[in-house]
């Protein structure tokens, strides 16, 4: 036997409960809709296969459906949010986090695919048919995005959103992931986009005001990070596509706007990254 003790929030496309069993907990992710089924079932089967090393994903202990609804049940993960972890984190254990994460990034396994620009290309088609013509920012990002070549994104294995909010630190140090999700492409290249999303950008902290200690800890981290991508002989290559994997990312967020802070993230964020590949363009 097991009861429900609360519902968690901010899942896009599923609900997620905490259930006790016995002494022990679960976490059952269920779909929000039946239309969501499917999804959820490649996110079950990403996070069942997952394998990298450093770095863990919650236990899967079933699935099944309840009322039409697909759900999965996996362990629950005692800990705190990276994104949490920043507000009081030590500056120099910053290194070690971003460290443990790189050398869990497939990037020595990616391979490059024939046909990765055309699914960029149906991508952002899809995209620019859901924003405002008068939104002249966004119109802006999808020319930049039209006139670049995707076909040297690699194809790996990706976690789908690697938000700060999705990295959780146990009592032990161990490093978790969770909320694996599908993607239009699977690229280590998005995970690390993901990353820059809070890194740089500061999705996880747009309902609040940010003070100097938590800058100062997600630009060390941004620093660190990008400084051991130049290091590769491909380097810069990799950093401008992760850029515009960002700008992407931006984008992809629009159709879900329900409140002014998110609008205002939107907006900042793209004059950001746009500044920032226009830099970019000249150093490279």
């Amino acid at each position: 036997m097991f009861e429900r003790v609360k519902e968690f929030s901010g899942h896009s496309g599923c609900r997620l409960f905490l259930y006790m069993s016995g002494s022990s907990y679960f976490v059952r992710k269920m779909s929000g809709h039946e239309s969501y089924n499917q999804r959820l079932k490649k996110q079950l089967i990403k996070q069942k296969h997952f394998c990298l090393p450093m770095v863990k994903t919650p236990r899967i202990f079933g699935y099944g459906e309840e009322g039409g609804l697909f759900y999965f049940d996996m362990e629950y993960v005692q800990g705190v949010t990276l994104a949490n972890a920043m507000r009081r984190i030590q500056v120099n254990e910053i290194e070690h986090l971003v460290e443990l994460l790189l050398q869990s990034i497939p990037i020595s396994q990616a391979r490059y695919h024939v046909n990765t620009d055309a699914i960029f290309r149906r991508k952002i088609l899809r995209i620019s048919r859901n924003i405002g013509v008068n939104w002249e920012i966004a119109r802006e990002s999808l020319a930049i995005l039209d006139g670049y070549d995707f076909s040297k994104v690699p194809l790996s294995f990706c976690c789908g959103d690697l938000t700060l909010e999705n990295i959780i630190l146990s009592p032990s140090g161990q490093i978790y992931l969770i909320d694996l999700l599908d993607s239009f492409f699977n690229s280590w290249m998005m995970d690390v986009a993901k990353l820059l999303q809070d890194l740089e950008l500061g999705w996880s902290y747009r309902h609040e005001r940010r003070n100097f200690n938590i800058n100062l800890r997600l630009d060390t981290a941004k620093a660190i990070l990008l400084s051991r991508l130049l290091a590769f002989s491909n380097g810069g290559e990799y950093i401008e596509n992760i850029y515009m994997l960002l700008l992407l990312n931006v984008l992809r967020i629009i159709p879900y706007i329900k409140d002014e802070a998110t609008r205002q993230f939107v907006d900042g964020a793209l004059l950001n990254v746009i500044r920032k590949i226009h830099e970019l363009k000249k150093e490279l």
